[in-house]
């Protein structure tokens, strides 16, 4: 008797455990956001509107020009914006997500995302904002007085770091 009080308990404390640890795997730990393709697309295709713009400017350009260069200054602001909302409807990621994806974008020469909680906890929305800004901050210059080689190129250069790394961002989610 005292046998089979014995087999009862360790059959119940068996039991037991399978049942907590089904429940514990059903718990899975999202650490980073998904992946959304639409704005891994956007990205790209803002990007490519914004090097088609600085294309089309060439060592400088007058203000007098400025309103041939509008329509595509309001198009890629748009999107930016429009991509901003996407990326800040995720979920927050994790801080372990933040570093992977910091130590990929130094592998390749980036700074890193910055998660300024007062902004936003998404490290890509935040770089994608900052883009658009260099963009606004460009159209009003250009609006104002027209654009020179060293403003063009300052411009440029900010606006593909944020736009590279709000990519690799959304590169490192795909994984």
């Amino acid at each position: 008797m005292k046998y089979l009080n014995l087999s009862r308990s360790l059959y119940y404390r068996f039991a037991y455990l399978l049942i907590v640890a089904a429940f514990v795997a059903a718990c899975a730990t999202q650490l980073a956001p998904s992946y959304d393709a639409s704005i891994f697309d956007g990205l790209t295709a803002s990007n490519k509107d914004v090097q088609t713009l600085f294309a089309s400017l060439t060592p400088a350009v007058s203000s007098k020009t400025y309103s041939a260069r509008k329509p595509l200054y309001n198009h890629i602001i748009g999107q930016l914006d429009a991509l901003e909302i996407q990326a800040r409807s995720r979920p927050i990621p994790s801080p372990i997500t933040l570093e992977r994806a910091n130590t990929v974008l130094s592998s390749n020469g980036l700074g890193p995302l910055l998660n300024d909680p007062k902004f936003t906890d998404f490290p890509s929305a935040r770089s994608i904002h900052d883009a658009s800004e260099t963009i606004k901050n460009m159209r009003l210059a250009d609006q104002r007085d027209g654009l020179r080689g060293a403003e063009i190129s300052a411009f440029e250069n900010q606006t593909a770091v944020y736009l590279a790394q709000a990519i690799t961002y959304e590169a490192f989610l795909k994984r």
